[in-house]
């Protein structure tokens, strides 16, 4: 065989070698339905590629953070609407006990269901999502409020508010701590019960005349506070609704700097399959004539 006959079979063998390797890598394509799934594919679309899949792993994040944050401001919401309920209860029970038709015995018999809802506010201001105190600020490793003696209760959580983060450098408030919600600037809810207790068992008018105007104080911090988490509630879904366009966005570009084109990957691989069989009826032909040159 002479050396151009070498040089020829060994292009033609090399090309085929390539068009073989080509049909491999876009049968991957359309199997995987990824155009780029390793550096050699594009490097510098690849680079692009890990950054995009960065952010989107960020922003996967910040939706897990503003759903854990929206959870737990749907249970204080529906917790300071029970409170608020409580509340108003308490003050019919104490409104009833004013009147002068009342009885001290009456009184006291009003006071044992006075006693009851004050525990029940206890439970409700301890109130838990996934183990953890919603109104316990950042200490979230205890109940928030302990029963003392007689009907003192006690703030075992701290004054700092839970925030998540939601975006680049973007955070927000996700509860109110307990503190500032019972027994905030206004008034301690609380010691309003305790009070209102007290001047029931001892048949003291006054005290609970005191004690109505005790409650409705509290009603409206209770109002304050549902407000308050009426408007983190509206943050957090703001920046959800956000989040997720965000997250749309990127994974449009990263399907259209990764993601196979079928229609054009099946065209190529046809003309790959055509290519590869031309070539090798091509290297077909060149064996025979180089047969028959050694033969002669």
């Amino acid at each position: 065989m002479r050396v151009a006959d070498q040089q020829l079979f060994g292009s033609t063998t090399g090309s085929l070698q390539r068009i073989k390797e080509r049909i491999v890598q876009v049968h991957e394509q359309i199997a995987s339905q990824q155009r780029i799934a390793k550096p050699s594919d594009d490097p510098s679309m690849f680079g692009q590629a890990i950054l995009e899949k960065s952010a989107l792993a960020d922003n996967g994040q910040w939706i897990r953070n503003i759903e854990f944050g929206t959870a737990r401001v749907a249970v204080a919401d529906q917790t300071l609407g029970q409170t608020q309920n409580l509340i108003s209860r308490v003050r019919e029970l104490a409104v009833q006990a004013r009147s002068d038709t009342t009885s001290a015995q009456g009184r006291v018999t009003i006071a044992q269901e006075v006693r009851q809802l004050h525990r029940q506010l206890i439970q409700l201001a301890n109130t838990e999502v996934n183990g953890q105190p919603v109104f316990a600020g950042t200490k979230t490793d205890a109940p928030p409020f302990v029963l003392g003696a007689g009907d003192a209760v006690s703030y075992q959580g701290n004054s700092e508010s839970q925030s998540i983060a939601v975006g680049p450098n973007q955070t927000t408030q996700i509860v109110l701590p307990g503190d500032q919600v019972f027994a905030g600037a206004t008034t301690s809810i609380f010691d309003d019960l305790s009070n209102l207790l007290a001047a029931l068992e001892t048949n003291n008018g006054a005290g609970i005349e005191v004690g109505i105007g005790d409650l409705d104080e509290a009603i409206g911090q209770i109002s304050l506070a549902q407000g308050q988490i009426g408007a983190i509630a509206n943050r957090l879904d703001q920046a959800y609704g956000i989040s997720l366009v965000v997250s749309e966005a990127i994974q449009k570009v990263l399907s259209d700097q990764t993601d196979t084109d079928l229609a054009t990957a099946l065209t190529e691989l046809k003309l790959q399959e055509t290519a590869y069989e031309a070539t090798s009826q091509t290297f077909s032909r060149l064996f025979d004539l180089s047969l028959l040159r050694f033969l002669r």
